[in-house]
Order: C-alpha cells, then sequence, then structure tokens
C-alpha cells in the first residue's frame, strides 16, 4: 500500500468512526423490506419513495378495517407492523439495546389507541414496554401498567418526522431495568421495572400500527430505524435531519 493509499483510508475510518457502532438499519434504502425480518400483516406494508426521513425510501403501513388486517381473527388486533428480532443473546439479563426510529403521519389517526412500537418476548409473547399513539398525542408505557411515563400532546403531529431513540438496559429486576427515551433529540427521563419476563428471554419489536379494529384507515410511515452498541452513537444521529414534510 503506497503512503496515499494509506492517508486515504485513514482518512475515511477517522472521519465516521461511528458507523463501526451501528449493528442493523432498518432504513429501506434497499428498496424493499429485506433488512426487516418477516412482517406482520404484510399485505399492509409497502415501501415507498415519495416521502423519507432520510436517504430515498421509507416503510409505508396502511390499516383499513377489512377483515384481512385482523390478526387471527380477533376484531381487537387489527395489525400491520415491520418486525426486527434481536440476535440470540442479545437480550438477557444486563445487557443494553440502543435503538430509533423516526415516523411520520400523514394525517392525524383516530383518538381511539394505536400502538407504534413495542418490545416483546419470542417465548412467552409477553410485551414489556411500548408506545402508543391517540389522536396527535404520543406516549410511552410499561405495557401492565395503565398510566403512561409520559405524554407529548403534539408528539404524533401529522406532517412531520418524528424521531424516538432508546437505551434499554434489560433485566428481571425492578430496580435495575430500565428504558430511557429520546423524542426529537429532547431526553424524556429514565424509568426503572423489569424490562424482561424472563433472565434469558429474546425480545423483537414489532413497528407499525396495532389497534382494535375500526372503519377509519390508518396509515403511518416509518423511517431510518437503527440499533447501535452504544449510546454516543444513537444520539449522533441528529434529530432534526431532513426533518421535513412530505406532499
Amino acid at each position: 500500500m503506497t503512503l496515499q493509499h494509506y492517508a486515504a483510508t485513514l482518512l475515511i475510518l477517522c472521519s465516521s468512526p461511528l458507523q463501526a457502532d451501528i449493528l442493523w438499519r432498518g432504513d429501506f434504502e434497499t428498496g424493499d423490506a429485506s433488512q426487516w425480518h418477516t412482517g406482520i400483516n404484510a399485505a399492509g406494508l409497502s415501501v415507498t419513495d415519495q416521502c423519507s426521513y432520510d436517504g430515498r425510501f421509507a416503510g409505508r403501513v396502511q390499516l383499513t378495517g377489512d377483515d384481512m388486517f385482523l390478526w387471527n381473527g380477533n376484531k381487537q388486533l387489527n395489525r400491520s407492523e415491520f418486525h426486527h428480532r434481536m440476535p440470540e443473546g442479545a437480550t438477557r439479563e444486563g445487557k443494553d439495546t440502543f435503538f430509533a426510529f423516526a415516523f411520520y403521519l400523514p394525517k392525524a389517526l383516530s383518538q381511539h389507541k394505536h400502538e407504534l412500537g413495542y418490545w416483546e418476548s419470542d417465548k412467552s409473547w409477553q410485551q414489556m414496554f411500548r408506545f402508543n399513539i391517540h389522536g396527535q398525542s404520543l406516549s410511552f408505557q410499561q405495557s401492565n401498567q395503565d398510566t403512561p411515563f409520559w405524554t407529548l400532546d403534539a408528539g404524533a403531529a401529522p406532517g412531520q418526522w418524528q424521531r424516538v431513540a432508546l437505551h434499554i438496559h434489560w433485566s428481571t429486576n425492578p430496580a435495575t431495568g430500565f428504558v430511557q427515551t429520546w423524542v426529537n433529540g429532547e431526553d424524556m427521563g429514565k424509568y426503572h421495572f423489569p424490562t424482561l419476563p424472563a433472565k434469558d428471554a429474546r425480545m423483537f419489536t414489532q413497528i407499525g400500527i396495532l389497534r382494535t379494529q375500526e372503519k377509519q384507515p390508518a396509515e403511518i410511515w416509518i423511517d431510518a430505524a437503527l440499533e447501535s452498541s452504544s449510546l454516543q452513537s444513537l444520539l449522533a444521529i441528529k434529530s432534526d435531519k431532513n426533518k421535513r414534510g412530505c406532499e
């Protein structure tokens, strides 16, 4: 290797040190949903180049009240979601996950509860925590509790991208486990509770829309999802990057 080639390689490595911390991307820049695991009710899932948070493509989730979007015929589960499964062993007791994604609503959702994204075990199918949308409000809660940790009245306002980020410390111990969240770069606080149903649980996330059946159609766009190995690289993604409206 010549001195010039060595210097150029060193410059590239030094100019983007945080790229090595990215463990997974779900940014749809492949032009399809192949970065994600098998979707839930895939008939409602597509990829669009009409609007994105970053890059060219974004994922689109569309729901109607049609029976095809019910899960096993259950009217309480009208849903379509992108699915990302954490690697085996990555979410065991004491491990940490750093995760983020952006979402966009072309129109406000109804006032009924829409589960935007949640974390669940692949063994017990027990949901541990989630983001909800009611109309234009966004909230975050422990799944088995009625009261959310926080609510943002305009956190799901239509016509603009919103980015959420999480630092999850996995534990069955309520004093040890925690989730710290950010919305558009604003620290929403750290909350301690059991984040695992069992010490060896393998957790996954599903992002899209889960609601009870209703006639009103619902649509949401998802982009720039990523899992990183450090908080530094997670928060290095600018929360307002390409945060533009979509025609």
